[in-house]
């Protein structure tokens, strides 16, 4: 990395997370590009990568100082990323994705992420161990995320909230979307009851072979006192089990539900953060407080790479540098590193210089071009 790369993506940081403090946004920039550069967010792999600051040990230390500073608010940074990421999209319909993620057994993460062309963008999240939830229990936290995400909406935006069945069964999660005036789709248990046409029976029982689709109104959550629902239950071929899914958005936004798989795009996300990318698991840091700060370095510097992946992926002279015609669909995250790693060979002449640029929507800025 060279100094101008590191001040150009500081500049962004600055301009955006104005609750960081100068230091703050600069270590922020020099971590999530130290990150990119080894593929690892172990402090004492990125220190190895960050030679322009100093020697391993020294930054080492400033990136550990980073993690422990009890003064970086990232519960704020939160905030002002979601109205960084969501700015770019105007007032059009959103799907959001919640889901936890584990680190081992020693940790736990609920995020709330957007999904994005085969993958997603974490935009709220909150760290714990497993057996100690943040006050409100699990409703009760995903209900604290969704409120930042709803500060940073564009005005007029009603999106779609998807959630597996782990999550989406849950009446009171149900009751919360409906107050916030978005539409829900999530998955929920097999056995729940529900009334159709005046009478009682379990979901299960609205199919019972795979090729069979069924979709209707009714009532779910019995002892919850009912909550009205279109009910959409979907067993594609060469699945073990059936789709269970509950929604109240109009029907031609749910497109017969296979909008819910978007859902899977956050697992994909995880991967790359963890064993595919960032090598997560392997930090061990466990303590809540310093992860909630190494995310935001993770969710920044994979920010980065989709940026670069959909440059590439939306460019044919730029796709052919990083993969074959053959290779579509291709995961953005991994076009990018490969996009970026091009673009860092010494011996590659078609290229200028690569200042790090976020986000996706956004046409390629000028310093990405293919040379005659």
């Amino acid at each position: 990395m060279s100094l101008e790369e590191v001040y150009q993506l500081y500049r962004q940081i600055r301009e955006h997370l104005g609750c960081l403090g100068h230091w703050q946004a600069l270590t922020l920039a020099i971590y999530s590009m130290g990150v990119v550069a080894a593929e690892k967010c172990i402090p004492s792999k990125v220190s190895e990568k960050c030679g322009l600051f100093g020697k391993p040990e020294t930054v080492q230390r400033r990136l550990e100082r980073w993690l422990d500073n009890e003064r970086l608010a990232w519960s704020v940074c939160c905030r002002e990323w979601a109205r960084w990421v969501l700015s770019r999209y105007g007032g059009e319909a959103l799907v959001l994705l919640v889901d936890e993620t584990k680190i081992g057994q020693q940790l736990s993460v609920m995020v709330v992420a957007l999904a994005y062309r085969g993958c997603s963008i974490p935009l709220a999240y909150w760290c714990y161990h497993p057996k100690l939830w943040p006050e409100g229990g699990q409703v009760g936290l995903i209900n604290e995320l969704l409120s930042w995400v709803l500060e940073a909406l564009p005005e007029g935006c009603v999106p779609i909230l998807e959630a597996d069945r782990g999550i989406g069964t849950s009446p009171q999660l149900v009751r919360s979307v409906l107050a916030l005036n978005w539409h829900f789709l999530f998955r929920i248990q097999r056995q729940t009851k529900v009334v159709l046409n005046g009478q009682e029976r379990s979901l299960s029982h609205l199919v019972n072979a795979p090729g069979q689709h069924w979709s209707g109104h009714g009532k779910v959550f019995k002892k919850a006192g009912w909550i009205d629902a279109t009910i959409q239950v979907i067993w594609q071929v060469g699945y073990k089990q059936a789709w269970f899914l509950i929604t109240n958005a109009p029907q031609a936004k749910t497109q017969d539900g296979w909008l819910y798989a978007h859902r899977y795009w956050q697992e994909a996300s995880f991967r790359d953060l963890k064993s595919d990318g960032w090598h997560w698991q392997a930090a061990r840091i466990f303590t809540p407080a310093h992860a909630n700060r190494l995310v935001l370095v993770l969710i920044l510097a994979y920010a980065w790479m989709l940026t670069l992946g959909t440059y590439a992926f939306d460019d044919p002279a730029l796709f052919r540098y990083v993969a074959k015609p053959s290779d579509k669909p291709f995961a953005l995250f991994r076009l990018g590193l490969r996009l970026f790693n091009h673009l860092r060979d010494a011996l590659n002449a078609d290229f200028a210089p690569l200042p790090p640029h976020l986000f996706f929507s956004d046409p390629p800025p000028p310093f990405i071009s293919v040379g005659a």
